[in-house]
Parts: structure tokens; sequence; C-alpha cells
């Protein structure tokens, strides 16, 4: 189930992403305490101790031990950062972090798997069946964002199908052509855009839209195109949904864009870690899916990554310390 864990984060830039890692070390640890010392030494064993990071904005000074001590500093900042967020998410967070160690909780509720879940897709790096959570990610992140708008709104997986009941299926022109359909727009891609196979998204995974009820003339009105992305380099997915409004529908309404990611993209301050790379866009992290999806006790057995890969990572026990 996991795999490369040895291998540390090879960027430091980003503290959301280290404090992922000694997370995901906690989780699969056997239940026993993980210490900063624990996390200073795989990061030495590693190399990336005596191995500044190029282009790094920390001056980690020549001397071994200076850099050792700074690197030291460095990591009790991430068990500050954890603190924080044990704090904030309260009974989601499945860890128990004091005076710089971390431990996994021994009995976990539905809040704190789902916490897991979302861990587990910021992570993949370190996972063996990743598309099982990504296509769930595409799942929960739907019935987030059906949490947080009217519900009076339509919200459905635009992306390639996996579920029997997703609305739009099949080659990637049937789904343009049904949802054109459902939005009485028209649509203005011509066949030799796409392969004979294509199932793809077109770079949309979640559409929704809020209707006006009885109404046969739909202009005018507000649309979401989501897109969902567990990587590291997610950024780069923010313009995707680009290509579906100027190239597959025409739309009477300027859609908005918006943006669904797993991690936890908060610094010390809970301010946007990453926020340089945010465009515009309509937001969802972790803390946001997590709060919208509060009350929703079912949605974390709806997975069908929950016992295939949730369930068996947290029975997992690798002595790694």
């Amino acid at each position: 189930m996991i795999k490369n864990i040895n291998n540390v984060p090879t960027s430091n830039r980003y503290i959301h992403h280290s404090c992922d890692y000694i997370e995901l070390l906690s989780l699969i640890n056997n239940n026993d305490i993980i210490a900063l010392s624990n996390i200073l030494d795989r990061f030495y064993d590693d190399e990336k101790i005596l191995v500044p990071e190029n282009n790094s904005d920390d001056d980690l000074g020549s001397n071994s031990s200076e850099i050792y001590d700074k690197w030291e500093n460095k990591i009790e900042e991430w068990y500050s950062t954890l603190e924080i967020r044990q704090t904030v998410y309260n009974e989601f967070y499945p860890f128990i972090v004091n005076n710089n160690t971390i431990i996994l909780k021994e009995d976990l509720d539905y809040k704190n798997k789902l916490y897991i879940f979302l861990l587990l897709n910021s992570n993949l790096k370190y996972i063996e069946n990743i598309n099982l959570l990504t296509s769930d990610f595409e799942e929960l992140s739907l019935e987030a964002f059906r949490e947080y708008l009217p519900t009076t709104a339509k919200c459905y997986r635009f992306g390639k199908s996996m579920l029997d009941y997703d609305r739009y299926k099949g080659h990637i022109t049937n789904k343009i052509d049904e949802l054109a359909k459902d939005l009485k727009y028209n649509i203005k891609y011509e066949a030799h855009y796409f392969s004979n196979n294509d199932s793809g998204d077109g770079g949309l995974d979640l559409i929704s839209w809020i209707p006006f009820t009885n109404d046969e003339n739909q202009n005018n009105i507000q649309i979401y195109l989501g897109q969902c992305a567990t990587g590291k380099e997610w950024h780069k997915k923010q313009d995707d949904t680009d290509k579906f409004v100027d190239n597959y529908i025409n739309f009477r309404s300027n859609p908005s864009s918006v943006m669904f990611i797993p991690y936890d993209s908060r610094n010390s301050e809970r301010k946007f870690d990453e926020e340089a790379r945010m465009k515009h866009h309509l937001f969802f992290d972790r803390i946001r899916l997590l709060t919208l999806l509060e009350n929703n006790k079912e949605i974390i057995t709806k997975l069908k990554s929950f016992d295939e890969i949730i369930n068996e990572i947290i029975r997992y026990e690798e002595d790694i310390v």
C-alpha cells in the first residue's frame, strides 16, 4: 500500500508538504510516537540536510553543524504548524501532537477517516493504488460542493466516468452534447477535435449550475466549472476549464472556475501557503472540504477506496522509526 516512504519531500518551500509527510509517517508507524529527532534523522539520512535546496530563500550556512541546527529549528516549526492543525481541525484531526511529537489516535471515527482520505490524496507519490483515490476525490469534492451551493443547484461529475450513476458518460462528444442539452446551449466543437476512443473530460471534472425554476430561458445564470487536482503542481490545472468555454459549448453567461485540492494549503498563520500560485477562482482545500462535509457521515462509506485503501492503510503497520 505504501511505497518509497524513505524518500523525504524534495522541496521544503511550502511547509504544508512537510507537515503532510510527518502525518503520513505517523499514520503507518505502528501507533508509535514520531518525534522531531526521528524526522531530523530521516532528512539527514536522505542527505537533504547537507545538500541545501537550490534557489532556496533560506540561508542554511556552510558549516555542517550550523546546517543541522537550522534544520532542527525548521522541523520544530513544522511540529508547531501541526499543533495548529490539531486545534483548527479539532474533531477531524486523527493525530495527537504534543511537544514536538505526533502519534495516531487509537479510535478513529468517520471524521478522522475523511481527513486521512485527503491526506492520502495529498501524498500520492507514496501510495501504490492512486486511480481509485483520485476518482473518489472527485466524488468527495462533488458532495462538498453540493453542500456549499443552494439545494436548487445541479451538480454532476464530468470526468472519466467510473460510477454507474454519473450523468455524463461515454465518448467526450456525447458528454458535451448532453451537457449542452441540459443547459439549453449550443455546441461549437468540431468532430475532429477528438479521437474515436476519447472518453476524457475535456478539462472539466465537475459541472454545476443554479437554474431559475420554471424558466425555460436559462441564459445569464450562474455556472461553475470545476477542476479537481491532487498533484503538487495543481496550480498548472487552473486554466484547464478555459478550453471548454473557448472550444466546446457556447455559454451565454460567463462560467466561474472552481478549484478543488486535497491539501491543507495553509501556513502557521492559516494563510494560503501558495497564494502566489492561486488565481482568482473559487477555491476549496482540505479545511473547506471537511467543514462542508461535517454532517455527511455517509460520504466516507460511499467511497470505493474506503475499504480497499483507507481502512487498509490504517491497518497497515510499518516500523519506520
